[in-house]
């Protein structure tokens, strides 16, 4: 099978490989009739030879290290609550399946910003800003790569060295052999902690302060891209994945962009927009103050759900008295968006690493697979390993 990819003004053929995981989905005419069997289960995407994965990232965390040195940490830059560094890390992935990727470098642009709007043109000239380096290797390596880039928004109680390494193995197993994949890291000021009474609404705060941050980061990513032109990024996607608390604070996001450019001008910023395991009410896509607008930046959005994620019970029985997104679904199927699209994971929210059903976004190979499908750009009645579940409006994703 060849495809064909114009970049460039020109024309690359590519041999796109047949792998086990990535078998020719079965397109049954008739949304819920039993679908033929398939072979199973489905493995994780090979990784290849070990080498250093490369990913990029905005935080308006406060940098307790040096230039040289950076160590960002659980608080907010000193500089507010909207000031961002912009950076790279190198990850090594691990040795053998299961193993851990460890950041190895993290790497700071220098940066000199000259803040007074009256200075000289001689003094701006040596202005220099760190997310311009950052944008220009992110731009060098989706044109000769072709690549798609793909946002994360992390969780709940993450370090920052934890975010880099899930960014870097979201990198390894969501990426196709025809589509090349670069992360964007955002990392608001988590504590890493799990401390009783403390962490939870701390962290809580920091997601709600952090979105006009996240709003801030993301005008400049999407500017910078939109400054290349369509030949010469080759039409490549932007897609976004939120996880956990990661909602919240994408739900304030959301509300910094529609407060600065107003419900009826917002940007179709992404074509593919993940809710993962999301810890947010499941009546916000009803409410114009949280996810409503949301289906107004995104080609397709997918909220991935489980009743038996046991990290969001613990949310909605001790932290909030509301149902989360991330186990119920949406609260009423009346008004949702047909851009969004529901799949149900429990019965593939399991994983062996003790996350009560939280992490299956990047540890469940069937939820793994499914994301890759969406991903390649399937409709959501041919992705493979799905059922369809009428009274839920829902694709129930099978074990395998």
């Amino acid at each position: 099978m060849r495809r064909s990819m114009r970049c460039l003004g020109g024309t690359v053929d590519r041999v796109a490989r047949r792998r086990p995981w990535d078998r020719a989905p079965d397109r049954s005419p008739i949304r819920g009739h039993p679908r033929r069997p398939q072979p199973g289960p489905v493995p994780f995407p090979e990784m290849g030879e070990a080498s250093m994965v490369t990913v990029y990232f905005a935080t308006n965390r406060q940098n307790e290290g040096t230039e040289r040195s950076p160590k960002f940490g659980r608080n907010f830059s000193e500089k507010g609550l909207t000031y961002l560094r912009f950076g790279s890390a190198e990850v090594e992935p691990p040795a053998r399946p299961g193993g851990r990727y460890k950041v190895t470098q993290v790497h700071l642009p220098p940066e000199n910003i000259i803040d007074d709007p009256d200075a000289p043109k001689r003094e701006k000239a040596k202005e220099k800003l760190g997310s311009r380096e950052i944008f220009d290797e992110l731009r060098a390596s989706m044109v000769a790569n072709q690549s798609d880039a793909l946002v994360l928004i992390h969780g709940f109680a993450c370090k920052f060295e934890e975010v880099l390494e899930r960014g870097a193995q979201l990198k390894e197993i969501y990426q196709l052999d025809e589509k090349p994949l670069e992360v964007f890291v955002f990392s608001w000021p988590a504590d890493g902690k799990m401390i009783p009474l403390i962490s939870y609404p701390r962290d809580r705060d920091d997601a709600r302060a952090s979105g006009p941050a996240m709003q801030r980061a993301l005008t400049i990513l999407l500017r910078y891209l939109a400054g290349i032109g369509r030949d010469a990024h080759c039409e490549q996607n932007l897609h976004l994945v939120a996880h956990s608390m990661g909602n919240y604070a994408l739900r304030h996001a959301v509300q910094a962009i529609v407060g600065d450019l107003g419900a009826n001008r917002l940007p179709r910023l992404f074509k593919n927009v993940f809710l993962m395991a999301a810890d947010e009410d499941n009546d916000s896509f009803e409410l114009a103050y949280k996810f409503a607008p949301l289906a107004g930046l995104a080609d397709a959005i997918h909220v991935y759900f489980a009743a038996n994620d046991g990290a969001l019970k613990i949310s909605r029985d001790t932290k909030n008295a509301q149902d989360r997104l991330g186990a119920t679904g949406p609260r009423t199927l009346s008004d949702l968006p047909l851009k969004v699209t529901l799949v149900d994971c429990e019965r593939v929210s399991a994983t062996t690493d003790g996350d009560r059903g939280h992490q299956y976004y990047r540890n469940r190979p069937e939820v793994v697979a499914d994301i890759r499908q969406v991903l390649r750009g399937l409709p959501p009645d041919e992705v493979q390993f799905r059922d369809w579940v009428p009274e839920k409006r829902a694709y129930r994703i099978r074990p395998t």
